[in-house]
């Protein structure tokens, strides 16, 4: 047999050979994530349970059609053996639309994997189409990299299959057996690493990496930021640098990543480019060296900013909140009186956290004015977040430039505070700042949410989906929504239902992340026609599988609790003036 050779087919990747790793079979590898066609997300370590991960390499050729039918006959033939078949593309141009379309014209029902920084093809050494990798996913390990079979192997014209390479090598990895590492290589066409080539051969500390992280990262890690280590000079992200790679393979950093195709329609969105991300790992793998006499990063000067949205014009100072050690603390309700002389619109809300450790969240409404018959609550239940809400990941609530929220002469806030102990007693003292309007704006800012309580999760359950929705009954504009779950919280969206029936998907989170619950405010706010309804999916995963899931075991129900669960997905929107 002929031995793929580690760089022969590189083509125009060559130059990646002097400093990426590119594994070999019976290599370890490193866990990464991708998105697949369908806006879901993959991560290699969430399918351990697995024994084995079949990737097929496409690109959209003709013969990959014949290639997911072979793929299709050998995953009937290990049915019910505890192995999954997927697509990878590694073009560097895939479009999801395009993908989805492309599937159904030639019934693929595999799942396709994105792989839009290649950086996956590169580590597992993947060159050319119709090229399969199979993968350990427990061990992390390359088990074989080749072609399919005699039909798609480079030298060969066998027009019906008749060697089964991959499942020849299935078949002893399922009997742990060792799997013949003599490997055809695949007839696909190259992929094209050309734009990374060139990256590898330009990448500079000085010129490209340290820009990319006082952009991208600096903001968190400084010196007194919520970030676990200040990126303070090269050494520090040399240090960590294994790390800091891990993070972009997995899609953990930038925190509360949404799909890509979403980023431009909201304010605030943590990013980072492929071109970037491509930069940052290969400076990594090539020893994350510097290459000039100035650390840009040493000399960059970074300030801890109090009020990110500028100095408030109110600041409301939340009484100190002693927090024990131990125990499950019950939310608390707070009123803290504004004492306002006359009525106010608020424009803007910020949350400065006293205790991060401790605090979980603030929920803020406001208390309407004494009548004479008792103050109360406005809304608390309709208006969703009310003024706004701290999480992590949420500390400004901004509304749109001709909305606002009424607070009346004599009104105060109420606060909902979510408190949880750390092992170790604290006080928090957080504060709130209230931006405000100088004269009453157009409309008055409104809210909501979509939402269930009835939750009903079997133990050990790895994809249970759950939807609610929201008609909005006049004319409106959409103006913020945001996902809310716990621990078993995988992936959600938003959708929009028109009255003539077209669907709009407007917000995908492939990859929640409880410790980043951040809102999405639209940069343009969108148009809803009366009778228009709100779609809110999510998935959630029970499984073992889940390393955020305190346990696996028990079944869950809907509660204030982080190890119960909720549904929300809540909005913004002001209504919309008549034949707008």
């Amino acid at each position: 047999m002929l031995k793929i050779s580690t760089i022969a087919k590189l083509g125009a990747a060559t130059l990646l050979s002097t400093c990426v790793s590119l594994a070999n079979a019976g290599e370890r590898i490193s866990d990464f994530s991708l998105v697949d066609a369908n806006g879901r997300f993959f991560q290699l370590s969430r399918h351990a349970n697995k024994d084995a991960i079949v990737l097929l390499s496409q690109d959209g050729s003709r013969d990959i059609r014949k290639a997911a039918d072979d793929i299709a006959k050998l995953a009937a033939q290990f049915e019910g053996q505890s192995v999954e078949f997927l697509m990878l593309d590694s073009t560097g141009r895939a479009n999801k639309t395009e993908l989805r379309e492309a599937a159904e014209k030639a019934d693929i029902e595999l799942r396709i994997l994105i792989d839009d920084t290649q950086l996956v093809a590169e580590e597992l050494g993947l060159t050319r189409a119709l090229e399969v990798a199979i993968l350990d996913p427990k061990a992390k390990e390359l088990v074989y990299r080749g072609a399919l079979n005699d039909r798609f192997a480079e030298g060969k014209k066998a027009r019906r299959a008749s060697e089964h390479y991959v499942a020849d090598a299935l078949t002893a990895l399922l009997a742990d057996q060792e799997v013949d590492s003599a490997q055809f290589a695949s007839n696909g066409a190259a992929i094209d690493f050309a734009t990374n080539s060139a990256q590898i051969a330009d990448v500079s500390y000085a010129n490209d990496i340290a820009p990319i992280l006082e952009e991208r990262c600096v903001t968190c890690h400084q010196e007194g930021g919520i970030a676990p280590f200040a990126m303070s000079s090269h050494q520090m992200v040399q240090g960590w640098s294994p790390m800091i790679r891990e993070t972009l393979i997995t899609k953990r950093m930038p925190p509360g990543q949404i799909d890509v195709e979403y980023v431009n329609g909201f304010h605030g969105v943590n990013h980072i480019t492929v071109e970037e991300t491509q930069k940052l790992v290969h400076w990594i793998d090539s020893g994350a060296k510097k290459d000039s006499a100035n650390d840009p990063l040493a000399e960059y000067e970074t300030e801890v900013v109090k009020w990110g949205y500028g100095e408030p014009d109110m600041i409301v100072k939340i009484p100190p909140q002693e927090i024990p050690a131990s125990g499950v603390l019950d939310y608390r309700n707070l009123v803290v009186p504004l004492d306002l002389p006359e009525d106010v619109w608020v424009k803007a809300v910020e949350f400065v956290p006293g205790d991060t450790t401790v605090l979980h969240h603030i929920i803020a409404w406001a208390q309407a004015p004494d009548n004479g018959k008792g103050r109360s609550a406005l809304g608390v239940l309709n208006q969703g977040i009310g003024l706004g809400a701290y999480a992590p990941g949420n500390s400004i609530n901004t509304y749109p430039s001709d909305a606002g929220f009424p607070l009346e002469k004599g009104s105060g806030l109420l606060l909902q505070m979510h408190y949880t102990t750390s092992g170790k007693a604290a006080v928090d003292a957080s504060e709130i700042g209230l931006y405000l309007w100088d004269e009453e704006p157009e409309r008055p800012i409104l809210g909501g949410s979509a939402a269930d309580l009835e939750i009903n999760i079997e133990p050990f359950e790895a994809d249970h989906e759950m939807v609610a929705t929201k008609k909005f009954r006049k004319d409106s504009y959409l103006t913020m929504v945001g996902p809310h779950m716990h621990y078993r919280g995988y992936d959600a969206n938003f959708k929009l239902v028109y009255p003539d029936g077209r669907e709009e998907e407007v917000l995908n989170v492939p990859n929640y992340q409880f410790n980043w619950q951040k809102t999405y405010d639209f940069k343009e706010p969108k148009f809803l026609p009366a009778g228009t309804e709100m779609v809110f999916r999510a998935t959630f995963d029970n499984s073992e599988m889940n390393p955020f899931n305190p346990d696996p075991s028990v079944a869950i129900t809907w509660g204030e609790q982080t190890w119960q669960e909720m549904f929300f997905g809540f909005f913004r929107y002001v209504e919309a003036d008549e034949g707008e």
